[in-house]
């Protein structure tokens, strides 16, 4: 490729393209997958793409000319080239070339995405004589594009942009005029793909889970009642807020049902914000309504999937206004904490501790000073129970360390939701979770010592990702669960490994057989909806003791 590059790099900053001698030899291309190519007698390796009819052929590579640097750069143009029957008739460079696309009488659009972190792009088409058609440059960075089998027509999307009027928006061009003829704003979201009907002057836009959009070439949505039906139909939040907002103070009962069993559809989404969100949309239509008890019971539900959904305040005043009017003395308030508690069924406790600064405590006047986590820690020692306080580290580790009768030394470091999700790189890596549960299901300490010295070894005493975590805190977790308790956790965790790894508690303690775990909250703080998550999906459904914590100083 040096050959190649050496050649397009002649002369100055970016310059026209260059025909090539049609007599070159026919060249040996090796396709990978993902549009990925090389070419072994011209050195080059790069991406892509080929018109339908299978007789161009276009390639790029958005690396420095001398191959060393790729992607994100300052200088150093990336190159590129049309091919006919396999032979290059064409050779150019951009700054960063990205995403081509040739149709079947040559004509080819590529995207630059330019040097620097600016937001911007340039959006560009050549006939295959070399001859510029279009360049459109852009205050925003260009997402997917494409051009028609025909060659006549493309298309572009740009993501979003603060301030700039090319943000979120589709274009259209007219290649035979070599003119934007269309733009108009991304109703559907990106693009994931599209198709032409140039007889009917139409462009159809891949949009989300597999939907499809048709706009005219002015940028007109085609059947957009349709369209918004289907989005409504499938949950998608935008779309029913949208919806909601256009029908203003009274959307007829036809659309009310139909928003209703949209937002049915994301609260039961695999997303927690989804769901957290769908469920306080709801409960602002009921609220709308007048329907009060059924909105309390929504917007209950949301702070109970994601405790920062904003509902908290409109929650309080509408459970204010269902209290009955009288005199005596009103009950204690209870803290935010309290309320949290109690909105994810668990128990809420005050540990009282002294503070020592900002974010310094300590258990008592003569405890060293620490972060809240471990000054709460030896509150709970004091009271006879032993644990660490290494959120999920801890417990991540036990898993890992029961789930092999041998740890194999290439996965020392290798995560455990990683390994549970099979998201590994060779087939060595890959073990059935399956089997891995039946291992923790006959685990002994034995094992799990000897996988404590393989998981610990590149950090001595302690996982190099999980410095808080020691020997004793996974032996003594070990004989407080025991493997039965244990697979139970291991099971829940296999069916979303990546989800379950955060969330955990702060503290995980352990006395005389018994588990609970903790969070920790200082003033200040508040639950996340991945602690919700964590908590709602695995802790309580499996009996473990689970508390939150509200940290007062003395």
């Amino acid at each position: 490729m040096k050959d190649f590059l050496r050649r397009v790099f002649s002369g100055g900053t970016q310059p026209a393209p260059q025909p090539v001698a049609s007599s070159r030899a026919k060249l040996d291309i090796h396709e990978f997958g993902h549009g990925l190519v090389s070419i072994d007698s011209v050195d080059f390796i790069g991406h892509s793409s080929v018109s339908p009819n299978g007789r161009y052929r276009l390639i790029w590579a958005d690396r420095h000319p001398d191959g060393t640097r790729g992607g994100y750069r300052e200088e150093g143009h990336g190159t590129w080239a049309l091919l006919e029957n396999d032979r290059i008739i064409l050779e150019g460079r951009l700054e960063r070339p990205q995403d081509g696309h040739v149709a079947d009488n040559g004509n080819f659009v590529l995207s630059d995405w330019m040097f620097g972190s600016e937001l911007n792009g340039r959006f560009v088409g050549f006939r295959a004589d070399g001859t510029e058609i279009c360049e459109r440059k852009f205050a925003a960075n260009l997402g997917k594009s494409a051009v028609s089998e025909d060659g006549c027509f493309a298309i572009c999307h740009t993501y979003n942009a603060p301030g700039s009027s090319d943000s979120c928006r589709y274009f259209l061009f007219d290649l035979e005029k070599g003119e934007e003829i269309a733009s108009w704003e991304q109703q559907t979201g990106w693009a994931d793909g599209y198709e032409f009907d140039t007889a009917n002057r139409r462009v159809i836009i891949g949009a989300k889970e597999g939907d499809q959009a048709a706009y005219d070439f002015a940028g007109k949505m085609v059947d957009r009642e349709g369209w918004q039906a289907r989005r409504i139909a499938a949950g998608d939040l935008s779309v029913i807020r949208t919806a909601l907002e256009d029908a203003g103070q009274s959307p007829s009962i036809e659309l009310r049902d139909a928003l209703f069993a949209g937002l049915d559809v994301a609260a039961k989404g695999d997303d927690i914000w989804t769901q957290a969100k769908a469920l306080r949309l709801r409960g602002e239509m009921q609220e709308q309504a007048g329907e009060v008890v059924l909105a309390i019971e929504a917007y209950e539900q949301a702070l109970a999937i994601d405790p920062q959904v904003g509902v908290a305040r409109r929650l309080g005043k509408l459970r204010r206004s269902q209290q009955p009017a009288g005199k005596g003395a009103k009950p204690a308030k209870a803290s935010r904490y309290q309320k949290q508690a109690e909105r994810l069924g668990i128990r809420h406790e005050v540990v009282e501790l002294v503070q020592d600064g900002a974010k310094q405590w300590r258990f008592d006047g003569s405890s060293a000073v620490s972060s809240v986590e471990e000054a709460a820690l030896d509150h709970y020692r004091a009271d006879g129970w032993e644990g660490a306080a290494a959120e999920g580290g801890l417990i991540l580790t036990l898993i890992k360390a029961a789930s092999f009768n041998a740890v194999p030394q290439r996965n020392a470091d290798t995560f455990v939701e990683a390994l549970y999700a099979q998201n590994v790189a060779f087939d060595e890596d890959r073990f059935e979770p399956r089997k891995m549960i039946e291992t923790i299901a006959r685990s002994t300490r034995g094992q799990i010592e000897a996988n404590w010295k393989i998981i610990a070894v590149t950090a001595s005493n302690s996982p190099a990702f999980y410095p808080s975590v020691r020997r004793e805190h996974v032996l003594g977790l070990y004989e407080n669960l025991r493997p039965e308790r244990l697979v139970e956790i291991a099971r829940v965790f296999a069916t979303a490994p990546y989800d379950l790894r955060a969330g955990w508690p702060d503290l995980t303690l352990w006395k005389n057989g018994s588990v609970k775990f903790v969070e920790i909250k200082a003033p200040g703080d508040s639950m996340h909806a991945k602690q919700a998550r964590l908590i709602s999906t695995l802790l309580l459904p499996l009996g473990f003791e689970t508390v939150l914590a509200e940290v007062k100083a003395k």
